[in-house]
């Protein structure tokens, strides 16, 4: 009896959400991966009418599920793309590592579902430090509990393609080089590393964007610099594969700031 109930106001929600594709499998879609606490939180955010209407799904993990929508903010309507980490089947205990160290947040005595809002937070925090540096990142929008929302890099409701993705780069030794500017702009302005980059969490519409940055330490994190390493090892090594020559050491020097003898 309890299970048709919630059922019952699962529909009631999805009703509520006015989800654009009005097919059963789309309905579907959102029944099978979103818990009634999470509709609740999604409808809040469409209350506000920052949400007009929910769109496809962009992607469905482990950790997080991403659906498009029609948002309207700061006085314009907008593409949007709404991040929700699960709550019930993360395996936020593998993420640990980034978040202790990090001052930015007190972990003592934090529960399993805390974990999970506290690592929307992190997300939306990071996106909103490098886009304010000037880093090419979605633009952070709001996030309430387990839900991020940002700016959608695409078209027409389709993702732009990552560059794993991408056969045959147009004119790679630019791309290589606009990635590292951001890179150095993110370590050095934002003052934080990815530590997941590779060519899986790079976009490429009008220019590049560095995505899922939930990961991000700041730069006086104790693992911030093996993070770093890391980062450049996974682009120079994507990078050779389409003809572009780089050198680990110079391309972390350059990035460092190390080669006009200073950290700016």
């Amino acid at each position: 009896m309890v299970k048709g109930k919630v059922i019952k106001e699962i529909d009631s929600y999805l009703d509520k959400l006015r989800i654009k594709e009005r097919d059963s499998e789309e309905r579907k879609i959102y029944a099978e991966v979103l818990d009634l606490r999470t509709l609740k939180i999604l409808y809040k955010l469409s209350a506000k009418g920052i949400i007009k209407a929910m769109g496809g799904v962009i992607s469905t993990g482990k950790e997080a599920n991403v659906f498009y929508a029609d948002g309207f903010w700061e006085g314009k309507d907008i593409p949007l793309a709404v991040k929700i980490y699960r709550i019930e089947t993360s395996e936020f205990h593998k993420m640990d590592e980034y978040i202790f160290g990090d001052k930015r947040f007190d972990m003592r005595r934090i529960s399993k579902k805390e974990m999970v809002y506290v690592w929307a937070e992190k997300e939306y925090r990071n996106l909103q430090r490098a886009y304010e540096a000037g880093v090419s990142v979605p633009k952070p929008i709001t996030y309430l509990k387990n839900i991020l929302i940002m700016e959608f890099i695409g078209e027409d409701e389709i993702p732009a393609p990552t560059l794993d993705a991408i056969k045959e780069l147009p004119e790679p030794a630019e791309i290589f080089k606009e990635v590292l500017e951001n890179v150095k702009t993110l370590y050095q302005k934002a003052e934080l590393v990815h530590a997941d980059l590779s060519e899986y969490n790079i976009m490429l519409k009008d220019r590049v964007y560095l995505i899922d940055i939930s990961q991000a330490v700041l730069r006086d994190h104790p693992h911030a610099e093996k993070y770093l390493e890391r980062d450049i090892r996974n682009l120079v090594r994507f990078f050779r594969k389409h003809g572009v020559k780089a050198e680990e050491g110079e391309v972390l020097r350059y990035v460092r700031g190390e080669n006009a003898g200073n950290r700016t």
